[in-house]
């Protein structure tokens, strides 16, 4: 009778402190989830996870060739290709350029593809964590659910590493099969690399950039470039957007500073513009061009830039866009 009397409390003790166990257990999970709550799954720090997810997808990426074989100084090493250096681009297989093209857009697309994939699986794990959390304060989470929870949690912080990863991790050089150059065997063959570089979306100052009855002055800019690059082209388009007018009439200017005006528009009018950089020839990939639609005053009056800008008077008849 006593050894039966000692079994039973030897179990209840052990099932008391298996229960302390799991409540400790639940108790330092829920900790962990509100700690990363307040950190990495914070308001704000999605926020900026959704910012880079979309700044990534509107940049444009090019591929940038480069000699390898030159002097190692400052000035020379890894020196990128222009359009001055005809002779060695002339040597470039176009073939093998192309699939070097290829390479690189695909690779651009799975980066995009794979980051796009990792923030839906942050934001779905982040709401499968916030149920978890109403259910503790509910009291109804059991064993099974709390050990499916911990492994949620760690996929979502291997997520949100992923992405972080992939973020701040060079797009480049690319791995060739082939050298760009055919090797005839006749003469020394310049040695090439091919990288992929990103650069960042053009968007409108939608601050600066206004309009009166007759004229749009417009100001854009380069996300996060604190200095304004020289040599740059922009594309700019400009469509009617008044119900009686051909929705396909536009104009198309281009232009190297970052901003313009636009002459000769008509007063009480809506109007869509749109700027992007001009396509270059080794432009990978680059879908998004930011668009603002404005509306003309009906009262006449003039539009003063408060910076130098390209001034562009429209003609009395629209551009047709040619058909494709």
């Amino acid at each position: 009778m006593d050894k039966v009397k000692l079994a039973c409390t030897n179990s209840h003790e052990y099932a008391a402190q298996e229960a302390s166990s799991q409540k400790d257990a639940l108790l330092d999970l829920h900790n962990q989830i509100v700690h990363l709550f307040c950190t990495r799954l914070s308001e704000n720090s999605i926020m900026v996870i959704q910012e880079e997810l979309q700044l990534m997808q509107r940049s444009s990426y090019y591929l940038e060739i480069q000699r390898n074989d030159l002097l190692s100084t400052a000035d020379q090493q890894q020196q990128t290709l222009n359009s001055s250096e005809s002779t060695v681009l002339s040597l470039i297989d176009q073939r093998r350029l192309g699939c070097a093209m290829t390479l690189a857009n695909t690779q651009v697309k799975l980066l995009l593809t794979l980051l796009g994939m990792l923030y839906k699986e942050i934001i779905s794990g982040c709401r499968e964590l916030e149920v978890f959390m109403i259910k503790c304060d509910q009291g109804s989470v059991d064993s099974d659910i709390a050990a499916s929870m911990q492994e949620k949690l760690q996929q979502v912080h291997q997520y949100l590493n992923d992405f972080e990863s992939r973020m701040t991790r060079n797009l480049g050089p690319l791995d060739l099969q082939n050298q760009l150059i055919l090797n005839t065997g006749h003469y020394p063959v310049p040695q090439l690399s091919a990288s992929l570089v990103i650069k960042m979306p053009v968007i409108f100052d939608r601050c600066a950039s206004r309009v009166t009855s007759n004229t749009a002055h417009l100001c854009w800019e380069v996300t996060n470039q604190q200095s304004k690059e020289p040599c740059q082209e922009f594309e700019i388009h400009i469509k009617s957007l008044h119900p009686t007018v051909d929705q396909g009439q536009f104009i198309k200017s281009t232009c190297q500073s970052y901003s313009i005006q636009f002459n000769n528009l008509t007063p009480d009018r809506y109007y869509q513009f749109s700027v992007k950089r001009v396509d270059a020839v080794n432009l990978v990939y680059g879908l998004w061009t930011d668009t603002i639609i404005l509306k003309t005053d009906h009262f006449l009056h003039s539009c003063h830039p408060a910076c130098s800008s390209a001034t562009l008077t429209l003609p009395a008849t629209p551009v047709q866009p040619r058909s494709t």
